[in-house]
């Protein structure tokens, strides 16, 4: 387990290391100035930790980042590549703001919260289950059957704020506000609870992943459907089971960021787009697998997030460029885990000690 912890860090901090120069070079050429990736990359990482708010920004962003990562990697560890969490957590926010507004007449605000909650991650878990059903039983990929589901959610909760959910009392095309919020952590910035509650999420995943049946037969499906199959695992369920799980979280992260962003409180129509759900890919690919990973990994994005607004303030460098870093970063760790492939180990005995048939495999998982 620890060798394969390093190879991932090392891993991720070369596909890091190589983003970083790719980016400082193209910055180099459009300023015209050899010195501009230095000042850039200054007012980038102190405009994301360099002081109190600049934290609370990125907390923030990362919060969002922590869920929709860890999304992702629920379902990389079943060997499936959940790219509908951007549709997922739309669809969550969506039915969070309608369970948020349409019983604060009925439920007090300790129920309601909870409950809001929960419908959006059902929903999120709901929008997911057609790919996964598709793959599972009809061999269709599930990332051709989850980006179509994205652009159903994309069209479906944009028409549903702006007219038949839209709020009456206001000219905006969004949703009523909700009757209960997550609280402030502080109450001079916008960071909610929503943060720890999505540090817990992480922590019980990755607990789960390596000391539970679950978390065995997850990494091992993930691994190999063959080797996972001879071990007498039920694939097909395991796969089910983990898509589902990615896209209640994935719901649930539209949920959080609904009830705890201080610009939402209620579902605008443009929600989708707002970018955290395929951010969480790229989170994801960074951690390389590793549930722990997720939570660095969601930090740096984070920060980045946070501190292009400063890069761009400060020395004229164009926001955009943390985008472009970030496509680069995710092809760097694209072509560094192609040379370092996962370790399987897989045997398989056809016949025991006493000559019998031994239908027994041995799934090493690293």
């Amino acid at each position: 387990m620890t060798g394969a912890v390093l190879k991932t860090a090392r891993r991720s901090c070369l596909s890091l290391v190589i983003a970083f120069l790719l980016g400082g070079a193209l910055i180099a050429s459009l300023q015209h100035d050899i010195k501009a990736p230095f000042a850039a990359y200054n007012a980038l990482f102190t405009g994301a930790f360099g002081s109190s708010s600049s934290w609370a920004n990125t907390l923030r962003q990362t919060m969002p980042l922590l869920l929709t990562g860890m999304a992702v990697a629920v379902a990389l560890s079943a060997g499936l590549f959940n790219i509908g969490a951007e549709g997922q957590m739309a669809v969550g926010g969506l039915a969070a703001a309608v369970a948020g507004y349409g019983l604060k007449d009925v439920l007090p605000g300790y129920c309601l919260l909870p409950f809001s909650c929960m419908v959006g991650a059902l929903a999120g878990a709901v929008w997911a289950t057609p790919p996964v059903l598709l793959r599972v039983t009809r061999g269709v990929h599930e990332v051709i059957t989850a980006i179509l589901f994205n652009y159903i959610a994309q069209n479906l909760t944009r028409y549903l704020a702006a007219y038949p959910l839209k709020d009456p009392a206001g000219q905006a095309p969004q949703t009523p506000e909700v009757g209960a919020t997550l609280p402030r952590l502080w109450a001079a910035y916008d960071v909610h609870a929503g943060l720890p509650l999505a540090l817990i999420l992480v922590c019980l995943f990755a607990w789960a992943l390596r000391y539970t049946v679950w978390g065995y037969e997850t990494r091992a499906v993930g691994q190999g459907k063959g080797a996972a199959e001879a071990a007498g695992i039920a694939v097909r369920r395991v796969q089910v089971t983990a898509m589902l799980l990615s896209g209640a979280i994935a719901g649930l992260a539209g949920a959080v960021l609904i009830l705890g962003e201080v610009p939402f409180r209620r579902f605008p129509a443009d929600f989708y787009g707002v970018g955290y759900g395929f951010d969480g890919l790229a989170v994801a690919l960074l951690a390389s697998g590793s549930a722990w990973g997720v939570i660095p990994a969601a930090l740096l994005f984070g920060g980045m997030n946070a501190g292009a607004e400063a890069m761009a303030f400060s020395v004229g460098t164009p926001k955009q460029i943390v985008q472009v870093i970030q496509g680069i970063l995710i092809v760097a760790i694209s072509a560094t885990a192609g040379l370092t492939p996962i370790r399987r180990n897989f045997r398989s005995d056809s016949v025991d000690a006493d000559g019998r048939e031994n239908h027994k495999a041995d799934v090493r998982i690293d």
